[in-house]
């Protein structure tokens, strides 16, 4: 019988006991309750298994990498960095050209320069030699020797530099591109600074922060080397990750800083939304950039109408905002309808329900009125406002369905003016009537299309991997579970979501954040960010927080 496989997590213990044993296999050992023999096995295995080779540990430091800081730029002056990472042994992606592009259009904008950084990482292709790969297909010996490609190689920035007052490019991390998340772990690093880190697949992720605090954002760059994996399992499975690719900083001279991200597509062309007073979009593409129409869609962070900032509202929807000037075909609304005057968490809650009676916000009719006034201010001749069902949009509901009218004074008409029309359409067979939809064309609303539950939307059909899906607001997961933007990366295609009004990427999931910073039944440290998914005709997509009232430097 053969012994039984050790997994790649429990090889990794392994390594790291080395290395926290500065070297010395005996106390690793012990540390890992191993015979010294079978350690030293482990060891070689390790080597094979993860592609690394172990040498003497005869190095060390007192104290942690600390972040050399760049220059801000003047006054008036956008800085931008584009970055991305590069494999040794790997040629460069055709896109890369089209990168350098980018580089040269915003280098040579006024008042602005622009400067590519390129993390290397280092991955062991040959430690298997010809079992790394299927029979009849090994190329010899030409990962012998470690290499970059020279085009690069000038733009090679391995160091850790801190590109804003509280931004920093870790260039000298070295993650392995078979790393499935590769920000986990981050959540602490840098202390309050966010991190933009080299590897090979895009993502994002948001960590927690106190509420008068701007939440920390973590990202991953992508990379312009080609698919260049051991032909295992792990290596396999992670080409379907790796991303083609980089990440755009843009820093004022106040020290502010914007992030988002530029995918390389099948055609080897970047999009971007561009630089400010932009209109449509940029495409790089064949050695030109190109002032182009080409976003398909935003996904807002989730709307909260009632309780929206109003300098979100005005950057968002106002005239000559974020809307008409990204000019998408689509707009969709997570969370629309808060119901903020009457959710049921509070109903039980005597001084919580108090305040609103003191403040004036109890009648629901109100609230409608709000969400309707902002949806019909959303309104444009060139997009579709598609409003996706979401948790609080069905709270309205929820609310005929438990509510007690002869308790609400305030309520009580409209109540029952809701309820009978609700009930009424069941009457007449109407099973799929939306009662939020009614209420707020009722109250005067503007044109929009409200999904049924698990309705289907999917935006940018044709192309790789079926488009990507907008139907589902996050709120639930797959087999009766509760949503989360993990378990969602289990479905296959794309998704674009809301719900949690925390800004990340994992994996084909892009899940926004909200349009206020903060909610009044919120308490604690949190990872909200007014962030907005854009979703391009090509099928790429970029993360646009809004920050210092712009949405871009």
């Amino acid at each position: 019988m053969p012994p039984p496989k050790i997994s790649a997590s429990e090889l990794e213990l392994d390594v790291q006991a080395y290395y926290d044993a500065a070297g010395n296999k005996s106390e690793a050992a012990r540390a890992r309750g191993l015979k010294r023999r079978t350690y030293t096995d482990r060891l070689t295995l390790a080597e094979q298994e993860l592609g690394i080779i172990l040498g003497k540990v005869a190095d060390g430091r007192v104290a942690p990498h600390v972040a050399e800081e760049l220059k801000r730029p003047e006054e008036g002056h956008i800085k931008r960095y584009i970055l991305t990472s590069l494999q040794n042994n790997t040629h460069l992606h055709p896109g890369f050209n089209n990168l350098l592009g980018l580089v040269d259009y915003y280098d040579n904008l006024p008042k602005a320069s622009c400067e590519l950084m390129v993390g290397t990482f280092s991955y062991q292709k040959a430690a298997f030699g010809r079992k790394a790969v299927k029979r009849n297909t090994f190329k010899g010996d030409e990962f012998d020797t470690e290499w970059y490609a020279p085009e690069a190689e000038q733009y090679i920035n391995d160091k850790m530099v801190a590109l804003a007052p509280a931004l920093v490019w870790n260039g000298h991390m070295n993650i392995l591109p078979t790393n499935k998340h590769p920000l986990t772990d981050f959540d602490n690093y840098n202390g309050r600074m966010s991190n933009i880190v080299p590897h090979a697949q895009i993502a994002m992720e948001s960590v927690a922060s106190m509420p008068d605090e701007a939440a920390k954002l973590n990202f991953s760059t992508g990379t312009i080397g080609q698919l260049n994996y051991i032909q295992k399992r792990a290596g396999i499975i992670a080409e379907q990750r790796h991303s083609y690719g980089a990440v755009l900083v843009e820093v004022n001279s106040s020290g502010s800083w914007w992030v988002r991200q530029l995918h390389i597509d099948e055609d080897d062309a970047i999009c971007d939304i561009g630089p400010d007073g932009t209109v449509g979009g940029i495409r790089a593409q064949g050695g030109e950039v190109l002032e182009e129409d080409i976003v398909e869609a935003i996904n807002w962070g989730d709307a909260h109408a009632s309780e929206m900032d109003m300098w979100v509202r005005e950057l968002g929807w106002g005239k000559g905002g974020m809307l008409d000037q990204l000019r998408p075909r689509y707009q969709f609304m997570n969370d629309l309808f808060s119901m903020r005057s009457r959710g049921h968490w509070d109903m039980k809650k005597f001084h919580t329900m108090y305040k609103k009676h003191l403040e004036g916000e109890e009648s629901v009719e109100d609230e409608i009125q709000i969400t309707a006034d902002f949806l019909t201010e959303a309104d444009r001749d060139f997009c579709e406002t598609i409003v996706v069902p979401s948790n609080h949009d069905l709270h309205l509901e929820r609310w005929l369905q438990e509510a007690d009218f002869r308790l609400d004074h305030t309520n009580a008409k409209y109540f029952c003016f809701l309820q009978y029309n609700l009930l009424d359409q069941i009457d007449h067979g109407n099973r799929s009537f939306n009662v939020l939809e009614f209420a707020l064309g009722n109250q005067g609303a503007a044109r929009a299309r409200y999904l049924d539950i698990d309705e289907s939307f999917v935006i940018c059909h044709d192309t790789p991997k079926g488009g990507i899906e907008c139907g589902l607001h996050g709120h639930n997961g797959s087999n009766g579970a509760r949503g989360s933007t993990q378990g969602l990366t289990k479905l296959g295609r794309g998704i674009n979501k809301g719900h949690d009004h925390t800004a990340a990427i994992r994996l084909n999931v892009y899940s926004a954040g909200a349009c206020a910073a903060t909610f009044p039944y919120m308490n604690g440290p949190h990872s909200h960010s007014i962030t907005h998914t854009a979703t391009f005709k090509n099928g790429t997509r970029q993360q646009l927080t809004m920050w210092d009232a712009k949405f871009r430097a």
